[in-house]
This record gives structure tokens, C-alpha cells and sequence, in this order.
């Protein structure tokens, strides 16, 4: 079961999918697809993009810590450029 503030996180990401999902349509998008999520085809303005990023790890429970990604009960090395920028970040 879901806490409140997780299902808050979970309703702002629904928010901002929509928006972009929105955007999508008004921009001549086919109703019956969706865009591929990719940057620059997402139709979310970057900080929406990062606003999501951030609500994706903190429901995933992602964390960042010497130069490790744990997920789940998973771990794996980041590459050099990634560690520089978010080592020890707990997410």
C-alpha cells in the first residue's frame, strides 16, 4: 500500500505524462499512440523532464552512493562521467 506522499509523487507524475501526452495531441499527434518517451519526443519542457526523473527514482526508492545505483535490491557501477555529478545522492 501506497503512503500518502507516495501517492501525491505518483499523482504529480500522472500529471505531467498527461501534460506532455496533451501537448502531443495539440501538436497533430495520433490519438490512438504515444510518443516514445525519448528526449525531445516527449513534448515535456525540461524541467518537467527532470521533475519526473525525480518522482521516477523516488517511487523506484533509487539511490545513488559511491559510484553505485542500488535499485530494488540491485546494484550497479555507474560510469565516471555519472559518478562525478551524483555520487552520494540519495534519492
Amino acid at each position: 500500500m501506497m503512503k500518502q506522499t507516495e501517492q501525491q509523487q505518483d499523482a504529480r507524475l500522472a500529471e505531467i505524462v498527461a501534460l506532455g501526452q496533451q501537448r502531443y495531441l495539440d501538436a497533430g499527434g495520433d490519438p490512438r499512440s504515444c510518443t516514445s518517451g525519448m528526449h525531445g519526443d516527449d513534448y515535456l519542457t525540461n524541467e518537467e523532464r527532470q521533475e519526473a526523473l525525480m518522482l521516477m527514482q523516488k517511487l523506484a526508492s533509487i539511490y545513488i552512493k559511491n559510484g553505485y545505483a542500488y535499485c530494488q535490491g540491485r546494484s550497479w557501477k555507474l560510469a565516471n562521467n555519472r559518478v562525478n555529478c551524483e555520487d552520494n545522492k540519495s534519492i
